[in-house]
């Protein structure tokens, strides 16, 4: 079986991310088997958007975003060089950059916890894990100096999820918040976060912008207030999709979305 997935990714890499992505198929049944908020992109994007994955991992937003922009761009950032490998194979319609987004441009160190005699790479982080992790110098950009050099000025969805360097990552997109004005979904836990966690919803909000979840039963943005964050949280809820609620949605204010 090992060397028959193997061939796919090599050769049918459409067929292994079918396979590999299968917990999508729980979206339209209602009984979430991976992050909700993946029926969002359906709802924000179109086939000539602008997509941007801050942590992109193993892909799973590449391959939703895949199924809606034809016409438009996909681009993602992850510093873990092996899973940059990994999913430029996967997606040739995207473009993956070695890269973590942060408050500053420069060098820094990625944290990879280990597990059993391998490594988690789902919870890498610029963060301080512990003595556990193996360490590994890695390329920082701020966002808003890369989308300057590249000469962007459309950015329609910008996903973050950093396990716990989601704060630094949003202090470079300033400009961004301030002119391009995309949608973001930013991953936030009380379990991860270094910082006041009151500080980063008031940081975007300062910019004009309103804070939504995705309900599970409406299928669509609600109003949050960070007073719901513990509720949302509880130790109990970790690792259910369904209730377990770590993804919030910003949108600037005036927008239909």
């Amino acid at each position: 079986m090992k060397i028959l997935i193997k061939l796919a990714y090599t050769f049918w890499p459409s067929l292994y991310k079918k396979r590999f992505f299968k917990s999508l198929d729980s979206l339209p049944t209602g009984h979430f088997k991976c992050e909700p908020e993946l029926l969002y992109l359906n709802q924000v994007l179109k086939d000539d958007s602008v997509f941007i994955d801050i942590g992109t991992n193993k892909g799973i937003y590449l391959y939703q975003a895949e199924k809606i922009i034809t016409r438009g761009a996909i681009i993602g950032f992850e510093p873990n060089k092996k899973l940059v490998a990994f999913v430029s194979k996967l997606f040739k319609t995207a473009k993956v950059y070695p890269f973590a987004v942060s408050s500053k441009s420069g060098v820094s160190v990625l944290n990879i916890p280990k597990k059993g005699n391998g490594l988690q790479d789902t919870r890498a982080s610029l963060e301080s894990l512990g003595d556990e992790v193996e360490k590994i110098e890695i390329e920082t950009v701020r966002l808003d100096d890369w989308a300057a050099k590249q000469g962007i000025t459309k950015i329609d969805l910008i996903k973050i999820d950093v396990e716990g360097h989601e704060f630094d990552s949003i202090k470079g997109c300033e400009v961004i918040l301030k002119t391009i004005r995309p949608v973001f979904i930013i991953e936030i836990e009380l379990r991860h976060a270094t910082y006041p966690i009151e500080a980063i919803f008031s940081f975007i909000a300062n910019f004009g912008y309103d804070v939504f979840y995705f309900d599970r039963k409406k299928l669509m943005p609600v109003s949050f207030d960070v007073s719901q964050m513990a509720d949302f949280q509880k130790d109990e809820y970790l690792n259910d999709f369904n209730l377990y609620i770590n993804n919030f949605i910003f949108v600037p204010k005036q927008s239909n979305l």
